[in-house]
């Protein structure tokens, strides 16, 4: 019988990048390779896709890509496949794709998207379980709303940062958490004692998102 070939997703362009690399490390570790092919498919930090021997090891190194390395996944179905952008490298077949991407472009149902587009199954939640699960704010207005207790929670974004703190000692009060709706459990957090410490925590948690998208 022949081996199920699993391409495990891994890198990413969010600030939880080595934290993936180390999950899929794990996850390769655990595949009994009597039954499955593993495929490596690492994400560079600028978004580069490569995949096959020696990709992890492009993305721990984060040295010069080797352009037989580069692959990407088309939205088409029936292909089920890492195309290869250049007619020298063959493309890689795969059956299943295991994300282990942490963060932005990884969890928050981006790259389940693609896959559904590519027909290509894969391990964890959908689209929208991923995207729900991401967001902080939408998830807890979902379990609010269907009547599993949350504690009390702001929402605020950068337009109108300046009107929603003046409540939140009314609102929320002291201590309180800040951390970014959209990002890893690792990122941004801070634990605010006083109103005077809580701008900077603001900032603090909208950093990271903004670095992301300047990359």
């Amino acid at each position: 019988m022949d081996k199920l070939r699993v391409g495990v997703l891994f890198g990413g362009r969010s600030g939880e990048h080595e934290v993936s690399l180390v999950s899929a490390a794990s996850v390769i570790d655990a595949l009994d390779p009597e039954k499955y092919e593993v495929i490596p498919i690492g994400i560079t930090r600028e978004g580069r896709w490569l995949a096959g021997a020696g990709a992890y090891e492009a993305l721990m190194e984060g040295g010069a890509v080797r352009l037989e390395l580069e692959r990407y996944i088309l939205p088409e179905t029936g292909r089920n496949e890492l195309t290869a952008p250049r007619p020298f490298v063959k493309p890689l077949p795969v059956d299943v794709i295991f994300p282990v991407l942490h963060g932005p472009f990884g969890e928050d149902g981006t790259i389940q998207g693609l896959l559904e587009l590519a027909d290509i199954p894969f391990v964890g939640a959908g689209v929208l379980g991923s995207a729900v699960g991401m967001d902080k704010d939408v998830q807890k207005r979902l379990l609010r709303d269907a009547g599993i207790p949350v504690v009390p929670f702001m929402a605020v974004r950068a337009r109108d940062v300046e009107k929603k703190l003046a409540s939140v000692e009314e609102s929320i009060g002291f201590p309180c958490f800040v951390k970014p709706a959209n990002l890893g459990s690792g990122l941004g957090i801070s634990k605010v004692r006083t109103r005077g410490e809580l701008d900077a925590a603001v900032k603090h948690a909208m950093a990271p998102w903004s670095s992301i998208r300047k990359s």
